[in-house]
């Protein structure tokens, strides 16, 4: 079963195509979410395009043989066609409890390409939170205008890594209250939380 996490990439100021054409991209998503006795540093996001998107990067910025970007071919890659994002949060939604959380800006970001040949995207969010079984953090990745279907990946959709003791479990719930596109979308979210025993 997929958990669709519907959103709309601002990448349509890239693909050059008109608004009415509706271009699609897909990306499935993989979260990892480190916990230190239920302390979230951060959030290490996964991207990974469908084919026809990919070989659209890929022609600006091809990899190397062996799907590497060097550090100033990853620098261009991401200026290109990550940055400009910063204007959507970069499709990342975190909610502590029931409060909507800012999204930092994003480290680490690294451009691959998997050996199918699709490009791969991976950064780390900082967050900076505690939780526990009361108050949850729910993870979402998508972007209310709906031009883009992310999916979370059917296989691995999320991993916990918990250090120094507790327990951490997730499942993944509808949050109606942030519905879009007219109604139409409801955002699916991972809600994890922990305990000490």
């Amino acid at each position: 079963m997929h958990f669709r996490l519907f959103g709309f990439l601002g990448f349509l100021v890239l693909v050059s195509q008109p608004l009415s054409a509706h271009p699609h991209v897909w990306i499935e998503v993989h979260a990892e979410v480190p916990l230190a006795a239920g302390y979230v540093d951060g959030v290490w996001a996964n991207w990974t395009f469908d084919d026809a998107f990919s070989q659209l990067i890929l022609a600006d910025f091809p990899a190397d043989a062996q799907g590497r970007y060097d550090p100033k071919a990853n620098a261009a890659v991401k200026k290109g066609y990550f940055d400009n994002l910063k204007s959507y949060q970069y499709f990342s939604h975190f909610v502590l409890g029931k409060k909507d959380l800012e999204v930092a800006q994003p480290q680490k970001f690294q451009a691959s390409v998997s050996p199918e040949g699709k490009v791969i995207f991976r950064f780390f969010i900082p967050l900076g939170v505690r939780l526990d079984a009361k108050t949850p953090l729910a993870v979402s990745f998508y972007d209310d205008t709906f031009f883009t279907d992310m999916i979370f990946e059917k296989k691995t959709p999320l991993n916990l890594a918990v250090t120094d003791g507790g327990k951490a479990s997730f499942s993944f719930k509808s949050d109606k209250s942030k519905t879009y596109y007219g109604g139409q979308i409801t955002p699916v979210f991972a809600s994890i939380t922990w305990s000490p025993q």
